[in-house]
């Protein structure tokens, strides 16, 4: 059977760029779900462990982002929506694409907030200046294949200028070292672009595109930014997500959700179908 693929459009613009828009990929309803799953848990925030600036004398800010995780396992009905977007149809003809069947949830889901001050983030990414066999993209024989991708889920709107992700356009294969002062966002502005999306847009990106974080500096509206990222299915970029066995809660998922949640393998790795449920176990992929 063939597998449900991105269109010639969008492979054209992720090839071309290294990240891709997908305009209106949650309806109204998912994105209320999501939306009324965070203010509930207002409580659960804390700061973005990864903080890094580098340095920098323009990604400063006057306090770091905020950061959520762990909603797979927040309280029900909290963690329903999160839960139903780690398999989602629409997303499957995207993750096919990127990495054939069999792609997994390469660690657990978060949600990244700023508001007016936030600090951003150094500007980061493998390129294709060496092969990184955890962040790659490559393209042969009428494919592209990738190391991580990226999808994250506008929660909230982002205007021009406003800041949060940032990416260098076309940098996934660059052949050369990006400068540092380029990667602090001090020089060379005009070839860092600022994302703008509406509520409920998807932006996908490779792990080797360079990208990053401009201070938020949006006085009336908050970053709200969901990021589910996934990997080839032998691969694991991470580290210590699920490695020898999952808690209870992974019994109330769907087959085909669990099945991203293994460890990475090929041999009779479950393969999900188009229709977001039906998973198949061949022992050998045609």
């Amino acid at each position: 059977m063939a597998l449900a693929e991105m269109t010639d459009r969008e492979k054209f613009l992720f090839d071309l760029q290294g990240f891709l828009v997908v305009p209106g990929f949650l309806s109204q309803d998912e994105l209320d779900c999501l939306n009324t799953a965070v203010d509930a848990s207002v409580d659960r925030r804390g700061a973005d462990g990864n903080s890094n600036i580098a340095g920098s004398k323009t990604l400063g800010g006057t306090h770091k982002r905020g950061m959520y995780s762990g909603m797979l396992s927040w309280p029900k009905p909290h963690c329903q929506p999160f839960r139903d977007l780690i398999v989602h149809t629409k997303a499957i003809p995207y993750l096919n694409t990127f990495h054939g069947r069999g792609w997994r949830l390469d660690h657990s889901p978060f949600i990244l907030t700023s508001d007016y001050g936030t600090e951003g983030l150094v500007i980061h990414g493998s390129t294709d200046r060496r092969f990184d066999g955890a962040q790659y993209y490559t393209y042969r024989n009428g494919q592209m294949r990738c190391g991580m991708v990226v999808l994250q889920y506008q929660l909230a709107d982002v205007f021009e200028g406003d800041g949060g992700l940032c990416v260098i356009p076309g940098s996934h294969k660059a052949n050369f070292s990006c400068p540092q002062k380029v990667r602090e966002w001090e020089i060379d502005k005009n070839v860092v672009y600022n994302i703008p999306c509406k509520a409920g847009d998807l932006v996908i990106f490779s792990e080797s595109t360079l990208h990053g974080t401009i201070p938020w500096s949006s006085k009336v509206r908050e970053r709200r930014s969901l990021l589910i990222r996934y990997s080839p299915k032998y691969l694991h970029f991470a580290g210590g997500y699920y490695d020898t066995e999952f808690p209870e809660w992974v019994d109330e998922l769907t087959e085909a959700q669990r099945s991203v949640l293994e460890p990475p393998y090929i041999y009779n790795r479950p393969l999900i179908e188009d229709d977001g449920e039906t998973v198949v176990r061949p022992h050998r992929e045609g």
